[in-house]
């Protein structure tokens, strides 16, 4: 029984993939928010002792807080575009993929290229997956990343136990 879904290289697809690898398994909002709440406390924190206690030795502590939040930032909102930007030939491409019992069919198409693979489920080093999207890596480099709500012939569930029954790579159910 063949299932079918299709993703684009789209802002989305490639913002989960950059939470993803920055976030690992954990939700990226939650974690986002705990380092963003933890900051704040923090730069209060070295604001009120150098105010009330005229501390300026520990203006390095501020100058560290405020480069962690703004690394937080770009991390959680500038990457995703800036990894989306630098697709170039293959932003908006479509992938889609046909989950056959023992293979893969992938094809891709874009403005400026068309081509198609066939894979075994072997192959895969790791599978994560979120709520949303499947993320198949075929190298660290490398990554399908199937949209869960294309799913046509099947479920989610159809396309998981085909990759676990048939891959000898780390499977991870992500949080979120």
């Amino acid at each position: 029984m063949e299932i079918r879904a299709k993703c684009n290289f789209d802002i989305e697809a490639i913002k989960a993939l950059t939470h993803l690898s920055v976030f690992g398994k954990s939700n990226p909002k939650s974690k986002f928010r705990v380092w963003f709440i933890i900051s704040l406390v923090l730069i209060s924190l070295v604001i009120f002792e150098m105010v009330f206690f005229s501390d300026i030795g520990i203006l390095w502590m501020l100058c560290l807080t405020l480069f962690i939040l703004l690394l937080e930032c770009y991390l959680y909102f500038l990457l995703p575009k800036i990894r989306y930007k630098n697709l170039a030939k293959i932003k908006g491409a479509e992938n889609e993929f046909v989950f056959c019992d023992d293979t893969l069919k992938v094809f891709t198409r874009c403005d400026e290229y068309r081509g198609e693979a066939e894979m075994e489920y072997s192959l895969f080093p790791k599978v994560y997956e979120t709520s949303k999207y499947f993320f198949l890596f075929q190298t660290n480099n490398q990554v399908y990343i199937v949209d869960k709500s294309t799913i046509e012939g099947g479920t989610a569930e159809g396309i998981r136990n085909k990759l676990v029954a048939n891959t000898k790579c780390k499977y991870i159910i992500c949080e979120y």
